[in-house]
């Protein structure tokens, strides 16, 4: 009994020492985790988009367009370039990506302020840059509202009213909006978050097929001398092997947790032992699922092309960047045996929200289901696989 203890963390050890003789896994399973948990929450770390270029077409030239002017001109998350007279300008520098946003007010429009009229202020953004449409937009609207307002209220008052009554006139029922658990509402928080569990899941699985996953006897001049290792039962070979993964990946994720939340000032509400177990159940299911999937590859060069080409993918079936009610059918099928569909909410409950044992438990379970799925299906192709070998033999 003591020899198979002993024979164990020999296979965990000697495993682990792989990751870092061997180039193609040490790229995957090491710097790879380092570099893009650095390389892509870099771009996004001002969280919002600020400064962005940005017009306006002033066809009114009045006292309260040129309010409205600078009120913009304010704002933090433009910055006016240009004010045109015509339209056609303010197009063509849109067109040419001088600007990305401009807005127009139109002629008229502080005569009919002052009416009391119905009147709005168009405002024109760039579709193809997202994140850049919904902050620059609320800039103008910000600025234009503001002054609308601040007109209305003045007449209202020159009716006779008090400042008190103006404002309650004007907006009888103030709303007042909250952004929890992403105060900025940055890009950072929302996707960086999510695509780190992306990150530990791909790497992990190209590294266990880069490494052979149960294999008996793997090419490797570095296992010279480790036949007993190698050669060792399969239940001994699989869970050990499988347990230098998990005990690096669990590393990672801690590392992610540490160091990179810190540095990159991500919400860290989670419990440490809640996020231990989130670990263990969500990388049992990876390894599990690589140790299955690695016995399909006779090169392990197909197993770097073949999880390459399919982050997107698992990114858009985990529900994360689209609701998975509005997925098609097969898709929400197939996201369902990818462990990021589950491990991404759950992270995210436990590390955003603070969530407890309860809230998260039910993607926990499904992990864990997950994880007894792949580890019967890795089982028993090993065995065939050990058995054909055995025979071929004979």
């Amino acid at each position: 009994m003591f020899h198979r203890i002993d024979q164990f963390f020999r296979i965990v050890l000697t495993e682990w020492k792989m990751f870092f003789r061997d180039p193609a896994c040490f790229l995957v399973i090491v710097v790879g985790v380092l570099l893009y948990a650095f390389y892509y929450p870099y771009p996004y770390v001002h969280e919002i988009v600020n400064k962005a270029p940005a017009a306006i077409v002033d066809e009114d030239h009045s006292a309260v367009s040129r309010q409205i002017i600078r009120m913009a001109s304010t704002m933090q998350e433009d910055t006016l370039v240009a004010i045109y007279d015509k339209e056609i300008d303010a197009q063509r520098a849109l067109a040419d990506e001088t600007i990305y946003c401009y807005m127009k007010i139109p002629e008229g429009m502080e005569s009919d302020l002052i009416k009391g009229n119905n009147l709005s202020l168009g405002v024109y953004c760039h579709g193809a840059f997202i994140l850049l449409y919904g902050n620059i937009a609320s800039a103008f609207a910000t600025a234009a509202g503001t002054v609308g307002a601040t007109t209305q209220v003045k007449r209202i008052v020159a009716n006779g009213h008090t400042l008190a009554e103006a404002k309650a006139i004007r907006d009888p029922i103030p709303t007042q909006f909250f952004r929890m658990f992403n105060r900025s509402g940055g890009y950072g928080i929302y996707a960086v978050c999510a695509v780190l569990m992306i990150i530990l899941q791909q790497t992990c699985l190209i590294g266990i097929c880069v490494m052979g996953g149960p294999q008996k006897n793997r090419p490797f001049k570095w296992l010279q001398g480790h036949e007993d290792t190698e050669n060792a039962p399969l239940l001994l070979r699989y869970f050990g092997r499988s347990s230098a993964f998990i005990l690096h990946y669990l590393c990672a994720l801690f590392f992610y947790k540490t160091v990179i939340y810190p540095i990159f000032d991500f919400p860290d509400r989670g419990n440490i032992f809640l996020t231990l177990l989130f670990g263990i159940l969500f990388l049992g299911s990876v390894v599990n699922m690589g140790m299955w999937i690695s016995q399909f590859f006779s090169r392990r060069e197909s197993a770097l092309a073949l999880f390459a080409a399919v982050p997107i993918l698992v990114l858009f079936v985990s529900g994360f960047s689209w609701p998975q009610g509005n997925m098609p059918a097969w898709l929400q099928v197939l996201g369902a045996f990818f462990p990021s569909t589950y491990a991404i909410p759950a992270w995210l409950s436990i590390q955003n929200i603070g969530a407890d044992f309860q809230e998260v438990a039910p993607n926990l379970l499904k992990l864990f289901l997950l994880s007894v799925f792949y580890l019967a299906l890795g089982l028993i192709h090993a065995k065939r696989h050990d058995l054909l070998k055995e025979k071929n033999k004979g």
